[in-house]
C-alpha cells in the first residue's frame, strides 16, 4: 500500500544528513591538527548537484513481501460474492465504466490489517508471532472493553438478542459475522480508481480486534510503519489489475504523474493507476447493496504478495488467490 510521504519526513531525512556532515567538521576541528586539515567548503555547484540527488533520491521503499489480513471467502460466502460479482460485472459491462479486469476475483477479498516487507527469517518470526497469539483472549478483551465502554456511556449498543446471547455464552465461542455492504470510493467519487465494500457488524468487535492485531504485529516491529487509521474495507474494483489496452468509454487516463508501475501501492487514498473514472451514479446505486451478509471471521492470516490464478483442466482461469504462509483459527 504504497502512501506518498509528506514534506515532515523527507525534511528529517535531510535533517539527519547535515548533523552527521556537522559532526565530521566538529571532530576534526577538535583534534590536533593544522588548519589545513579542515576541508575546504564546497562550490556553489557542489551543493546544487548535491540537493538535486537528495531531492530525486530520497529512502528507498522497501519492497512488500506479504500482508496481514482476515480472509472474507469461505465455503458460505463464496456463493454469495460470486453471485453478487457476476451481477456486478454484467452491469459495469453494459455501461462501459471499466474493463472486467478491473473487478476483483472472489478468491481475494478480505481485510487487510497491514502490510509487510520480509526476508525468511522475518518470516519465520512473523509465522511464530501468530502462532503463539492468543486470538480468543485477544477477542474476549475486545468484548469486555466494549462493555465497560457501553457502561460508561451509559447506553448498549448491542441489539438485545444479540447482548443476551452473548451474556449466557462465553464472548470467545461467539465468532465476528458481518456483512459487506454499499460500494465506496477510496478516492473522490469522480475520479477514482478503487471501490470498496465496507464491513458491517453490529456487535462492534471487529474493528477493535483488527486494531488490536494490528498493532501487536506492529510493535513486534513486522509491519510497515502506517501513521493512517485503519481503513478495514474489501476491494470490489481496482483498474490498476486492468491493462490499459482495455479501456472504453467514459473511462479517463490518467495523468502521467499518475501512472504506476508497482502493484504494492495500488491501496489507499493515493493510490496511482492507469486511470480514474466518475463512480459516482455507481455508487449510488449501490449504497444499500449487500454483498454478503453473516459472513463469519474466523481466522487471521499472513498471505503473500500477488495473487496466483486459479485454472481448470482447459487452461481457464477460474479464480485467483493469495498464497497463504501462517493461518491461525480464532
Amino acid at each position: 500500500m504504497g502512501r506518498k510521504k509528506d514534506r515532515g519526513e523527507y525534511n528529517d531525512f535531510l535533517d539527519g544528513e547535515k548533523l552527521r556532515d556537522n559532526a565530521q567538521v566538529r571532530t576534526t576541528l577538535q583534534g590536533p591538527s593544522t588548519r589545513n586539515d579542515v576541508p575546504s567548503p564546497p562550490t556553489r555547484r557542489e551543493l546544487k548537484k548535491a540537493k538535486g540527488r537528495k531531492e530525486k533520491g530520497g529512502p528507498k521503499k522497501p519492497h512488500l513481501t506479504h500482508f496481514l489480513c482476515l480472509p472474507l471467502v469461505n465455503e458460505e460466502s463464496r456463493p454469495q460474492f460470486l453471485a453478487a460479482l457476476e451481477k456486478f460485472g454484467v452491469e459495469l459491462q453494459k455501461e462501459s465504466l471499466v474493463p472486467a479486469k478491473a473487478v476483483r476475483p472472489v478468491g481475494t477479498l478480505h481485510l487487510t490489517l497491514g502490510v509487510m516487507a520480509l526476508d525468511q527469517g522475518g518470516l519465520e518470526a512473523a509465522e511464530t508471532c501468530l502462532r503463539d497469539l492468543d486470538l480468543r483472549t485477544l477477542l474476549r478483551d475486545v468484548e469486555n472493553l466494549q462493555r465497560e465502554k457501553e457502561d460508561a456511556e451509559g447506553g448498549i449498543s448491542l441489539k438485545p438478542a444479540q447482548a443476551t446471547t452473548l451474556d449466557i455464552v462465553p464472548s470467545d465461542r461467539i465468532p465476528v459475522s458481518i456483512e459487506l455492504e454499499a460500494l465506496i470510493p477510496m478516492q473522490q467519487p469522480h475520479k477514482t480508481s478503487i471501490l470498496y465494500a465496507e464491513p458491517k457488524d453490529v456487535s462492534a468487535r471487529l474493528y477493535p480486534f483488527a486494531s488490536a492485531l494490528r498493532g501487536h504485529f506492529a510493535e513486534k516491529g513486522f509491519l510497515i510503519e502506517d501513521k493512517r487509521t485503519l481503513k478495514l474495507h474489501a476491494t470490489i474494483v481496482n483498474t490498476i489489475y486492468a491493462k490499459p489496452g482495455g479501456r472504453r468509454g467514459n473511462c479517463k487516463p490518467a495523468k502521467p504523474q499518475e501512472q504506476v508501475g508497482l502493484r504494492s501501492e495500488s491501496h489507499g487514498v493515493n493510490a496511482k493507476s492507469w486511470l480514474r473514472f466518475d463512480a459516482t451514479q455507481l455508487i449510488e446505486k449501490y449504497r444499500n447493496f449487500v454483498w454478503a451478509e453473516k459472513v463469519v471471521i474466523d481466522r487471521v492470516q499472513i498471505c503473500k504478495m500477488g495473487a496466483k490464478k486459479i485454472f481448470n483442466k482447459e487452461g481457464e482461469v477460474l479464480d485467483e488467490e493469495y498464497e497463504v504462509v501462517a493461518e491461525k483459527m480464532i
